[in-house]
């Protein structure tokens, strides 16, 4: 006889509920940002009820920012994991890096932060809750430098070009997100300017 499943407790039903009000909130950013995410919005593509969403998130800036929260973490454990597994070899590492980071800068992540802090601008509030996600995310990125950057980082000069990588591929995205345009480019831009960031990462190798 098939015992009868295990009845979930109010912990695990709120955070299913909080889980896909904080999920529909990011596909609801990156699908129409910040100013269509209306709350009403957000509870019809969670299939949840208006009373438990003021419950959980009573203002649409603390719902939009625990979301955030929640993907920027999520972003930086998968960082995280997937650079303890990219070549221990500094020359075959810059490569494998670039591409590691190429993925997290053209994510629909990327795209939700920069539709954002566009918004914020203009909105004192969504300023001040995006604040403490930036500083978290900066601290996070610094406690897995070493895991980022492997034998990398005892190359001088590793940071400030490693910064430079960033801005160049930061430039990059937005072009690539949000420059309009008839078409897409008939080759995408990223190869050739790979090929740069690679050679400047690897002329400080030892």
């Amino acid at each position: 006889m098939t015992a009868p499943p295990a009845r979930r407790t109010q912990e695990e039903r709120t955070a299913e509920t909080r889980g896909r009000l904080l999920d529909a909130t990011i596909q609801s950013v990156l699908d129409v940002g910040y100013a269509a995410t209306t709350t009403r919005r957000v509870t019809e593509l969670a299939g949840v009820s208006q009373g438990a969403q003021t419950h959980h998130f009573p203002y649409r800036v603390d719902l939009v920012g625990a979301a955030i929260e929640r993907l920027a973490d999520q972003q930086i454990a998968e960082i995280a994991a997937h650079a303890r597994e990219l070549p221990t070899d500094p020359e075959t590492r810059s490569g494998a890096l670039l591409d590691l980071l190429w993925e997290h800068f053209s994510s629909p992540m990327f795209t939700i932060f920069v539709k954002l802090w566009i918004a914020a601008a203009d909105d004192e509030d969504l300023h001040r809750r995006l604040l403490p996600v930036e500083k978290e995310m900066r601290r996070q990125v610094l406690a897995h430098a070493a895991d980022i950057g492997g034998d990398l980082i005892a190359v001088p000069g590793w940071e400030s070009r490693l910064n430079l990588v960033l801005t160049a591929m930061r430039g990059l995205a937005l072009t690539e997100a949000f420059e309009p345009r008839e078409q897409p480019p008939a080759r995408s831009p990223w190869p050739a300017m790979r090929a740069e960031l690679e050679r400047m990462l690897r002329s400080a190798a030892p």
